[in-house]
């Protein structure tokens, strides 16, 4: 039995296997689309120089499957680019449903010309096999299999013999579908176990933002993509001041709480998605954000040291400042190689120490101090 928590985690996992699951089944269904919008016009050649009597309604329908794969393809790289969820839900279900009712028009034709269920087998291979589908997904496919036996029996007189392959067919490909859907979810269920282990060992225990390791990665790619796109790249370093006070007044548990509350502060007033934060050691905090005029950093260290202020957390005795407060250096720049983002930190370091120098509580960016008079409202 699982407990509450246990259960909700199961539930967690679920949803994002789920997840993988539907992307890649849209990276399975463009390339399926991709692979028709090739292969289609083959057969339209083959079927042109046929001799069949209704090669050109065979033809003419192929042609409307062409449009449908083409625009399907276009589709699924979109949806693999933007990650649209809510479409991802049904999306998948409902093209190998019409990818098994396309087929339909070939193997007709095919059997109508005496060449068996040969392009029959190959068709339903794919469709049971290319898709991650649970059994309730193949249920519909199963339905239009049913239809199909109703359909060739009236059309090309399928004989018993062939209904009944036909049946073998789905059942045997029903069960090596269900042994991969298994597998696959299973596969993907460890993939994911691995990444989230791997994200673990990239955040800071504490506070749960991004620890050296984490920052290391994050704004390695970060700096690429800012040369790349010609952005700024700005970097903040936060020190809490006097921490050594507070520990030596309050405690170390007492001490990690306090830092655990300006974690919390800094998340809360970092809003944008695209910064990185991170704890590097003690109290010690750097933010790296990309984009912005060169005045943007400046206000966000401000907003940040100004919010820990009115926190009013008291500190320990010794302290220069009746309550926590902290020291913030900024460094900003628009970088031309990854060696550029070194450069800004250790400037970034600079101006934190200088900072300190300053007085504490105010924030140094080239050179220039902000909120020197923020401690006389004390």
């Amino acid at each position: 039995f699982y407990t509450e928590e246990e259960y909700g985690q199961f539930e967690q996992e679920q949803i994002k296997i789920n997840k993988k699951v539907a992307t890649e089944n849209i990276r399975r269904i463009f390339l399926t689309s991709l692979a028709c919008v090739l292969l289609i016009p083959v057969y339209i050649l083959i079927n042109k120089y046929s001799g069949a009597e209704d090669a050109k309604i065979v033809n003419g329908a192929m042609i409307g499957f062409e449009g449908f794969y083409l625009i399907t393809a276009g589709f699924a790289f979109y949806m693999m680019k933007n990650r649209e969820s809510s479409i991802f839900r049904f999306f998948p279900t409902v093209f190998w449903v019409l990818f098994e009712i396309s087929t339909f028009v070939p193997v007709r034709e095919n059997m109508q010309n005496g060449a068996g269920l040969t392009l029959f087998a190959a068709m339903l291979a794919t469709v049971m096999l290319v898709p991650i589908m649970s059994a309730k997904e193949h249920s519909y496919n199963i339905v239009i299999e049913l239809v199909y036996i109703v359909m060739l029996e009236a059309m090309c007189g399928t004989s018993v013999t062939a209904i009944f392959n036909i049946i073998v067919l789905n059942a045997v490909l029903f069960a090596f579908s269900r042994v991969a859907y298994k597998l696959q979810r299973e596969n993907i269920s460890l993939k994911e176990r691995i990444s989230e282990k791997r994200d673990s060992e990239g955040n800071d225990a504490l506070t749960g933002l991004l620890n050296h390791r984490g920052l290391e990665k994050r704004t390695f790619d970060l700096t690429r993509d800012c040369i790349k796109d010609r952005r700024r790249l700005s970097v903040l370093m936060i020190d809490i001041d006097d921490l050594q006070y507070y520990n030596d007044s309050y405690g170390a548990e007492k001490g990690d709480n306090c830092i655990k509350k300006l974690a919390d502060v800094i998340l809360q007033v970092s809003l944008r998605n695209t910064d990185l934060i991170g704890r590097l050691h003690g109290g010690r905090f750097l933010i790296c954000m990309e984009g912005g005029d060169d005045m943007e950093p400046v206000r966000l260290a401000e907003k940040i040291r100004t919010s820990i202020e009115q926190k009013r957390i008291p500190q320990g005795r010794r302290a220069e400042f009746q309550f926590v407060t902290v020291s913030i250096g900024v460094a900003s720049c628009i970088p031309r190689s990854e060696n550029d983002y070194n450069e800004t930190y250790d400037e970034a370091e600079n101006a934190m120490l200088s900072a300190k120098d300053q007085g504490r509580n105010v924030t140094v960016y080239e050179e220039q101090i902000y909120g020197a008079y923020s401690r006389e409202a004390l």
